[in-house]
């Protein structure tokens, strides 16, 4: 039996050498049909990954720049923003003031025309005082020259005239 075991080992096997065979043809089929399909697929993949990694960076890239762009407007416009405000405020301020002034100096004519209405008053009071007077003395005198007078009759010529002019010209 020995023997045969190695002969068996060393006679041609047809079986496998058509298995053999069929494996091999099998083999050439699937490389020249599937497995250069299966390759340029999965290197066309590849490649295309590569690609949307590489497009997704720019992406991502340009996000960034966009992004720090936005920041520093919004930075310039906050610092505008203040701007406006203060320019806003100085010229309230400005505006204020001009008002102020303008109102300070028509009060300040306001005050002069009346210091001036109140001297002009003043004068014509004189003036009707001074003729009071004057008409006043005039009465006295008539009164005197119809009359002798003696220190009571002069006293009593005094009040009456007082007391007519109190009458007439106050009234």
């Amino acid at each position: 039996m020995a023997v045969t075991v190695h002969e068996s080992l060393l006679a041609l096997n047809w079986n496998l050498l058509f298995s053999v065979v069929t494996v091999l043809v099998l083999f050439l089929i699937l490389k020249k049909f599937f497995f250069e399909k299966v390759h340029n697929f999965m290197v066309e993949r590849e490649n295309e990954v590569r690609n949307q990694f590489e497009t997704a960076e720019e992406a991502n890239r340009l996000a960034e720049q966009k992004i720090a762009d936005y920041e520093e407007r919004i930075k310039n416009a906050e610092g505008e923003g203040r701007a406006i405000i203060k320019a806003a405020r100085d010229e309230a301020q400005i505006q204020a003031q001009s008002i102020l002034d303008e109102a300070n100096e028509k009060t300040r004519k306001m005050m002069e025309q009346s210091e001036a209405e109140i001297l002009r008053q003043k004068n014509n009071a004189r003036k009707e005082l001074k003729d009071e007077i004057g008409v006043l003395a005039v009465m006295a005198a008539e009164q005197i020259l119809q009359k002798e007078l003696t220190d009571r009759n002069q006293s009593e010529i005094v009040d009456r005239i007082i007391m007519e002019a109190e009458d007439e010209s106050w009234s």
